[in-house]
């Protein structure tokens, strides 16, 4: 039975909300992604892929925006999962993702996950897309979840992340063992672009290509390319099905790619 308006406003009361979505003209829920950035994020994340048919994982999806934008675009299924912000008292993330897609009709699908276990579970289906957006620095251990990643991934891994010793060519990541970054203690690792490329290629993704995060570029609210946005095909076959001109992309594999993106040569690339 559908909720009247005032229950719909009363029900997104309930809740603290991080992405910011209209569930009915009119009525929305409010979050500090607002619409306009989720609208640049979608863009720079989805924008450049055929997702007609696909299946999708979502990794760390909170309030689910990404994984309804999926089947907005034509993904056939959507799995969305996280675990701290669903398991989470106060922000009850998974309620707020069922309550959307009752309230969109977006058929998402949902399961409890920890991204640590991404290694030893299996999947009844196969996900062409796999999206990994703002997970990375909150992992104790984001390597071994990204060499997983790479076993559930058939086509394209989408990867965002903050960024840091963007000073150092070589592939590095600094440690905060506190709250070190944005006071936040969940937040544990900052790698360089050199560095999540090397790890994706360890992984075992053939094509990786970069762009910086549409909010996080020169001029933009930050001076430093503070996070960026990985598109990390398993091969040229999946490039081609899903997204055949990446010409908006810088391919990390063309000389001097990754030494463009040092801080030092910061808007070069």
């Amino acid at each position: 039975m559908s909720l009247s308006d005032d229950a719909l406003s009363e029900a997104i009361g309930r809740y603290i909300w991080f992405h910011s979505m209209e569930l009915r003209p009119g009525i929305a829920s409010s979050g500090p992604k607002t619409p306009e950035i989720l609208a640049l994020e979608a863009a720079a994340f989805l924008g450049p892929l055929d997702l007609s048919g696909r299946n999708v994982l979502d990794i760390g999806a909170w309030n689910g925006f990404f994984s309804f934008e999926a089947l907005r675009r034509g993904a056939a299924l959507v799995l969305a999962t996280d675990s701290l912000t669903w398991r989470h008292p106060e922000y009850r993330g998974r309620e707020t993702v069922e309550l959307a897609a009752a309230e969109l009709a977006l058929p998402v699908k949902t399961l409890e996950l920890d991204p640590l276990d991404l290694d030893r579970v299996s999947f009844k289906v196969a996900f062409d897309v796999v999206l990994f957006l703002g997970v990375f620095y909150h992992l104790i251990d984001p390597i071994r979840v990204v060499m997983a990643l790479r076993r559930h991934t058939r086509q394209v891994l989408v990867l965002e992340t903050v960024h840091d010793a963007l000073a150092i060519e070589r592939p590095s990541m600094i440690f905060y063992p506190g709250s070190e970054l944005d006071q936040d203690p969940t937040n544990w690792w900052g790698p360089n672009p050199a560095a999540v490329y090397g790890l994706l290629r360890t992984a075992g993704f053939g094509r990786v290509f970069y762009q910086d995060h549409p909010m996080h570029v020169a001029g933009g609210p930050s001076p430093l390319r503070r996070r960026g946005v990985y598109h990390a095909f398993v091969d040229d076959v999946a490039l081609a099905a899903l997204a055949p001109e990446p010409q908006a992309w810088v391919d990390l594999d063309a000389p001097g790619a990754l030494r463009s993106l040092s801080l030092g040569n910061f808007g070069s690339a």
